[in-house]
């Protein structure tokens, strides 16, 4: 009773004084106000933009796959000045801020029109609703993929060069993927992508890599790929996709990729050619690779590496194939050509070696 007594005279007093819209008035009193055709003291009558805002925004989402969203709005500091100003005067208590009242009514109309529900942890759309300007964004959560490739090809390099423009930001020059083209293992899984998701940027995680001549066969090579933007999320992925001089294999959705490190065992093949003819005895030096490989990273840090299998066939006097199970991140050309790396094949073999190329015939993720 004591509560109702307060709001009327809350009412009363503030209607002496101000105008408040419909909105406003039953925030802070529960009353509406009778004066109508007014601007309200707090907010300018500016929930009657919202319909207009709200339909528009309906009118865009319309593009994209969510089934939860979050909403947020901005609104200018002197509306929640005087909101303040109303409260502090009137003693008013208790009651929602004109911004959380807002932001509360556009959601459940949204919500209701699309059939979608309010979240506030991870939604799949997060629409912010700039009402200075009558202006909005809308930011669709990630989608995350894992896949391995194959490649069939020796024309390819792994990694695209970014858009001059931009330095891989994103712009009208590159039609905001960020990428000069797609000529490369990026840039056909990311155009790939880009038309599966209807997005505009995709962003690869690489596991290991190979050179440009290097071809990839067996379970091909692991990566994650961030789709960022997506408009469309509900896309079904084939196990098996050709590109043109790849395949995308095990391609599957994922909620994100894993944070530890992810460590691979790699299967190598490498053909080596020698400054002076092989005996064959000499081979059995190799043998002594089957050790920690130590790698000169800088002058204080030296990375261990495992050799865990290593097979030599002489083809002709000065030309190996030598086939490697090793750990990832092995530097082969380094490995061959006496450079940062102990033992090595050219000291192993009493001779300068050549690496004339490698492929990776299995990749293995170490659990």
């Amino acid at each position: 009773m004591k509560n109702q007594k307060t709001l009327k005279k809350n009412f009363n007093n503030i209607a002496k004084k101000y105008f408040l819209c419909d909105f406003c008035s039953l925030r802070l009193t529960s009353k509406k106000p009778k004066r109508k055709n007014q601007k309200c003291f707090i907010c300018k009558n500016i929930f009657e933009q919202s319909d207009n805002i709200i339909t528009r925004i309906l009118d865009a989402v319309s593009l994209y796959d969510f089934t939860t969203f979050e909403l947020g709005i901005v609104l200018k500091p002197s509306v929640l000045d005087r909101d303040d100003h109303i409260k502090s005067q009137f003693q008013i208590k208790g009651v929602s801020s004109i911004k959380a009242d807002i932001n509360h009514q556009l959601s459940k109309v949204f919500s209701h029109k699309t059939n979608t529900k309010i979240s506030h942890i991870d939604p799949d759309l997060i629409i912010q609703i700039n009402m200075k300007d009558d202006s909005y964004e809308i930011y669709s959560k990630p989608t995350f993929i894992y896949g391995r490739y194959i490649k069939n090809i020796r024309t390819l390099t792994q990694k695209q060069r970014k858009c001059n423009n931009c330095s891989g930001k994103g712009c009208h020059a590159c039609n905001f993927h960020g990428l000069k083209n797609f000529n490369s293992v990026e840039g056909r899984i990311t155009e790939f992508l880009i038309r599966k998701f209807d997005c505009k940027q995709v962003k690869i995680n690489w596991l290991g890599g190979e050179e440009k001549s290097s071809l990839v066969f067996g379970n091909g090579r692991p990566f994650f790929a961030k789709i960022i933007n997506p408009k469309k999320r509900k896309r079904i992925l084939r196990r098996r996709i050709k590109l043109n001089g790849i395949e995308l294999i095990e391609l599957r959705k994922i909620l994100e990729p894993p944070k530890n490190p992810i460590y691979l065992k790699s299967k190598v093949s490498i053909s080596i050619k020698t400054e002076n003819a092989i005996r064959s005895n000499v081979l059995n030096n190799l043998a002594k690779l089957q050790m920690p490989l130590e790698i000169q990273m800088n002058e204080r840090k030296v990375s261990i590496k495992k050799l865990y299998k290593i097979r030599a066939k002489k083809i002709s006097s000065n030309f190996l194939k030598i086939e490697l199970d090793m750990d990832s991140g092995v530097p082969i050309r380094k490995l061959i050509q006496n450079t940062t790396i102990t033992p090595n094949f050219t000291n192993l073999l009493k001779t300068k070696c050549e690496c004339i190329q490698f492929d990776f015939k299995k990749i293995d993720v170490v659990s």
